[in-house]
């Protein structure tokens, strides 16, 4: 197993993974494989139990339209026991990887805390309050970093917000409200009130998204800019339209684009909506795959280098967004 060094964040770390994450990784890699030989094998009672279930009641019965949809059913729930089955051994390996991973690589960076199971202590209801989404009934986090750049504070977690509604017939429904990153960070001046940055939905669209957004944000009066670009994405309210537009110029707007293009994948700019209130600057960003991926199941230790690089791609993309608020364009 190996690291080559590929871009500034990672100078220096091949003395500390030969010293320390290597031979962690290694010593993990008997318990990578017994977890995988877990997994299958329950995955593969799962299913088998399932299809048994399944045909029993089926060719037990007769092949009637009942007897079918209740071995069905046992099917489904066979698959599913065999999808929880490997999640829990995937999560339990990943964890493992963390704990031998992730110290080293912040005391190598600097100022830099992880938690892969924060609980609360993240400030999620802020962020709905501010209207960065709608309100939910359950979250759940996983990943968090903190710590500071360029003299700048920054937290930012992964997060899955949900909201369960009843149904008609008494059932319980659940739908994804956010599913992406949360950031809150440091801002060296007082900002004047609260600010919103919402996404432009067009006259319609924004309508609805006052009345069905769940948030307070979009009771604050509206303002423009003179930057069409801006205009075309993004839509802002405050609470003092002036004094926001003069905390916003021109080369802020560009830099909320810039985020947006670079770090919110297919969606760009689409993919973030942000805000401020008192000291901080707050950014919900959608995201597809997982934040700081550790490790597969199928991947044994001695291939992981691209893991690593991809943790460490993850962590400097905070560093990119901290480096465009301050005006500094790395690309």
């Amino acid at each position: 197993m190996r690291f080559s060094e590929r871009n500034a964040l990672e100078a220096g770390f091949t003395r500390v993974f030969e010293k320390t994450v290597r031979p962690a990784l290694e010593a993990l890699e008997a318990v990578r494989v017994t977890k995988l030989n877990a997994a299958r094998k329950w995955m593969t009672i799962c299913i088998a139990g399932g299809l048994a279930l399944g045909g029993l009641l089926f060719f037990g019965f007769g092949p009637s339209g009942a007897a079918f949809f209740g071995g069905l059913v046992f099917v489904i729930i066979g698959g599913i026991g065999a999808f929880v089955v490997r999640a829990a051994q995937r999560d339990g390996w990943s964890e493992s990887v963390a704990g031998a991973v992730m110290p080293a690589i912040c005391a190598h960076i600097g100022d830099l805390r992880y938690d892969q199971k924060p609980g609360g202590g993240f400030p999620v209801a802020r962020l709905q309050r501010l209207g960065l989404f709608g309100s939910y009934s359950d979250e759940h986090l996983t990943d968090r970093l903190q710590g500071s750049y360029r003299d700048t504070g920054f937290d930012l977690v992964e997060a899955k917000l949900t909201r369960k509604s009843s149904g008609s017939n008494g059932s319980t429904n659940s739908s994804t409200v956010f599913k992406g990153l949360l950031f809150e960070i440091g801002v060296p001046v007082s900002v004047p009130g609260r600010i919103m940055i919402a996404r432009e939905h067009g006259a319609f669209g924004n309508a609805l998204s006052e009345v069905f957004g769940g948030g307070k944000g979009r009771g604050m009066p509206k303002l423009s800019f003179d930057h069409e670009t801006f205009e075309q994405v993004f839509e802002v309210y405050a609470d003092d339209p002036e004094a926001a537009r003069r905390f916003m110029p021109t080369g802020f707007l560009d830099s909320l684009l810039a985020i947006g293009e670079a770090e919110g994948g297919h969606k760009g700019s689409k993919a973030m909506v942000a805000g401020f209130e008192d000291n901080s600057f707050y950014m919900a960003l959608s995201r597809k795959g997982d934040f700081l991926a550790m490790g597969s199941l199928t991947t044994p230790v001695a291939d992981m280098e691209e893991d690593l690089h991809a943790i460490f791609a993850d962590i400097e993309m905070v560093h990119r967004i901290i480096d465009r608020l301050h005006g500094i364009d790395r690309a």
